[in-house]
């Protein structure tokens, strides 16, 4: 196998960023990478994985949208977690096609199969995430941000944990999920 575009991961094995095959996934691999990025660049004035974030918007779907709301951000495993107005930059587009597609691999090799409705309450919930970690980790600050505009935060505050115990919730909740307690 070439290594060209490709990425070793925490269990040794390569993943191909342009052409990633269903195989070479494992959720170890994606518990382990989220819960070592931090949110937001690093911005928070605490450590904030990318693992936590995604194990409590899980929480905040219907029952049947948890899977996917837990792995919405899974792409970000294997690209990393770039700030949004950085990643909205006309000169990114490849790079979000390329996210994008990594993220339906994804979705795909752990049998999770996206709706509208599906997609639009992970979106919704991410966002009340979002604004919920500006509330709770972010520099306090009064600058109206757009993609918040009408989206409140949910009431219940965020404890951030760090990295080895925000990978043990992305595992559990991942087999409570996928039923393989």
């Amino acid at each position: 196998m070439s290594v060209d575009y490709s990425i070793l991961t925490y269990t040794g094995r390569y993943i191909c960023l342009a052409e990633p095959r269903d195989v070479d996934f494992h959720i170890s691999d994606i518990a382990h990478a989220l819960s070592q990025i931090c949110r937001f660049g690093g911005h928070t004035r605490q450590f904030y994985s990318v693992a936590q974030h995604s194990v409590l918007v899980s929480q905040m779907v219907p029952v049947d949208y948890r899977l996917q709301a837990l792995l919405h951000d899974a792409a970000e495993a294997y690209f990393g977690d770039m700030v949004q107005p950085l990643k909205r930059m006309e000169a990114l587009q490849h790079y979000r096609d390329y996210e994008q597609s990594m993220q339906s691999r994804l979705f795909e090799a752990f049998g999770v199969i996206p709706t509208t409705h599906s997609t639009e309450a992970v979106k919704r919930a991410d966002l009340e995430m979002l604004a919920t970690e500006r509330r709770d980790l972010m520099a306090p600050d009064m600058a109206p941000w757009s993609i918040l505009e009408g989206v409140e935060p949910r009431r219940a505050s965020i404890t951030p944990v760090m990295p080895q115990s925000a990978e043990i919730l992305f595992i559990k909740r991942f087999k409570e999920l996928a039923g393989v307690l």
